[in-house]
């Protein structure tokens, strides 16, 4: 998942999807490119230069590219932790519900001009303009050239807004103020929001931000400056007024065209000297030169998470607890894991959240009365909750109260195949009868656009950001989906207390006592919907724990899905001709390798 994504609903995601698809394959291009110095080092970016496009509302936009050549306003880690970087200071004013950033004086886009406030301003103010109704600000205001004041429409919480101080798109300082402001002007003019879309449509077609357009007129701000390009990399040198040019040691940059076999093969062949992701994610085992390895290596904040929904084919099943929690009883998540064609570790517990954020958010106190689920498979368990369902084993198929065969229909993209093949063996070897539907990504998402038709898919769970709310938000594919806003209120009004979505609970009962199995004993009942409402913006540090317990708490109760595995991320690179300090945390977020880099703990080696 790009980084952008975190901050939109899976209905904007669908609705920029075309922006978010970077153009151009790699082909297989062999051989050492010339012109790297002994001052300059190589990664890799899978889009033809020519096809490039930093208008991120028209097609071609560097999604992961800007990682390097641009700089974000703030940063995540995986730790939990945040750092501001173009940020001074920051206020938020729960009377007027509005966020003050103020932005730092020192750092520069390479054509000379200091980043302000207005950068944001005129980029944001085309945002909440294209959104209409959709946007959550009211009101932006630049208060002067250094300050941007954001009024939303409803409270928020102080806790969560402080991982929102970069705005639309995230925390990335995308574009110069002088190409935005225009349209932004003329979208203030608009008669309505029809002639807003309008714009927004001439604006992704009139305003190509062509990476020429990028290197002639200075529009990057990161440390390595466009310099050329041509149809086998981007070629980049030091930015002498970058604040942190003086720690880099690394006086050229370039991003050499590569992709798939590509990239193994310009791997292999020393063409490429660092790069994102682990070393086997790239290279076959064994296949790699003695002198790259692993440079750093941690958990992902991302999950691997098998979903269960409520409307497909074999809704009848899934809806009961004790199935999905058999299920969750007949999956080896060790051995899903060791099948798993990407790095990765089991999740050796059902919170809803990985290990680190779980230790990091919850009382092991609370934690350890959790019902346990096995990481290998416990199939006598699992042949009892079917039992207790309702259910009985027929030759060596499961059977309903009617003697119908409990099938089940699973739909992913073709990218997940790896792990759908062992989770669907997993299941047919128990006795369920698994449908198993591989689709191209594009058919995927247009499969599950409006509503999902079918029982199970495999996801990603979580988000760049290691809070819990990011992991049970209700309108994200890589939350605890339940649908659109206006949606579920709709449904809620009607009285329904399923989503319209997908079929999940919105309203679900659970035990008061933490780690009961069933709810013969006190129960509450909690709307997730509204839970999450208040989660947003509620004021208060006790309150947002409780919240987050509550919603841990529900996901290993009633099982809305399965957490597979934790993914396995990092840094690889060249140990023989470059040397990489480790000390820091900056490997340890998203495109760390790029980060190390920027500030200066990558280095020749002497």
């Amino acid at each position: 998942m790009d980084s952008a994504e975190e901050f939109l609903t899976r209905r904007q995601m669908l609705a920029a999807s075309s922006a978010m698809v970077a153009a151009g394959v790699a082909g297989c291009i062999g051989g050492e490119k010339e012109g790297r110095g002994e001052g300059g080092i190589s990664s890799w970016q899978p889009t033809i230069p020519d096809e490039i496009n930093f208008n991120s509302w028209a097609t071609g936009y560097p999604w992961s590219q800007s990682w390097m050549l641009l700089e974000p306003v703030q940063r995540f880690y995986a730790d939990g932790s945040m750092t501001l970087e173009q940020i001074s200071d920051w206020d938020y004013d729960p009377d007027e519900q509005a966020v003050t950033v103020e932005f730092e004086e020192g750092w520069y886009w390479w054509n000379g001009d200091q980043v302000t406030a207005e950068d944001k301003y005129w980029y944001e103010e085309c945002a909440r303009l294209f959104q209409g109704d959709g946007s959550d600000i009211e009101e932006l205001i630049l208060e002067d050239e250094m300050t941007l004041t954001r009024v939303y429409k409803e409270p928020q919480n102080p806790e969560l807004v402080q991982y929102q101080l970069g705005g639309y798109l995230g925390e990335m300082q995308r574009v110069h103020r002088d190409k935005f402001k225009p349209w932004a002007e003329e979208l203030q003019d608009a008669a309505d929001h029809d002639e807003r879309l309008e714009i927004q449509e001439e604006m992704a077609e009139e305003m190509p931000l062509h990476i020429s357009t990028v290197m002639d007129e200075g529009l990057g701000n990161g440390p390595f400056e466009i310099v050329d390009y041509d149809t086998e990399g981007i070629y980049c040198e030091l930015f002498e007024d970058h604040p942190y040019a003086d720690e880099i040691e690394i006086d050229e940059f370039e991003f050499v065209l590569a992709q798939d076999d590509a990239l193994a093969q310009r791997i292999q062949g020393g063409v490429v000297d660092f790069g994102f992701g682990l070393l086997q994610q790239w290279v076959g085992e064994g296949t790699a030169p003695n002198s790259m390895d692993n440079i750093t290596v941690y958990n992902d904040t991302f999950m691997r998470k098998l979903e269960f929904f409520g409307q497909g084919p074999g809704a009848e099943h899934l809806r009961r607890r004790e199935v999905r929690r058999a299920i969750a009883h007949v999956l080896n998540l060790e051995h899903i894991s060791t099948n798993y064609n990407t790095e990765s570790v089991p999740r050796e517990a059902q919170t809803g959240l990985p290990s680190a954020v779980t230790e990091n958010w919850l009382d092991d106190s609370y934690v350890e009365s959790y019902i346990d689920y096995p990481v290998q498979d416990d199939e006598e368990r699992a042949a009892a909750l079917m039992e207790q369902a309702g259910y009985e084993l027929r030759g060596d198929e499961w059977v309903d109260e009617d003697g119908d065969l409990v099938s089940l229909q699973l739909v992913l993209p073709d990218f997940r195949t790896n792990l759908a093949r062992t989770i669907s063996d997993q299941l047919i070897n128990f006795g369920f009868e698994i449908d198993l539907n591989v689709l191209e990504s594009a058919t995927y998402n247009d499969r599950k656009s409006n509503n999902v038709d079918f029982d199970l898919t495999i996801e990603n769970h979580g988000g760049q950001i290691a809070h819990p709310f990011y992991y049970f938000r209700h309108n994200h594919t890589a939350g605890n989906e339940l649908g659109e806003t206006v949606d579920i209120e709709q449904a809620l009004d009607a009285g329904e207390t399923q989503s319209p979505y997908n079929g999940r609970e919105i309203v679900v009962e659970v035990p008061t006592e933490v780690g009961q199995e069933d709810l013969s004993g006190s129960t509450e009942e909690v709307n997730l919907f509204e839970l999450d409402q208040e989660w947003r913006s509620v004021n208060d540090e006790q309150r947002n724990q409780e919240i987050a317990e509550t919603f841990s708490w529900y996901w290993n109760f009633h099982l809305p899905g399965v957490n597979l595995v934790e993914v396995q991320t990092g840094t690889f690179g060249n140990t023989q001709d470059y040397d990489f300090n480790t000390e820091s945390n900056d490997w340890e977020a998203y495109r760390g390798a790029y980060r190390g880099l920027k500030r200066g703990h990558i280095s020749p080696s002497d």
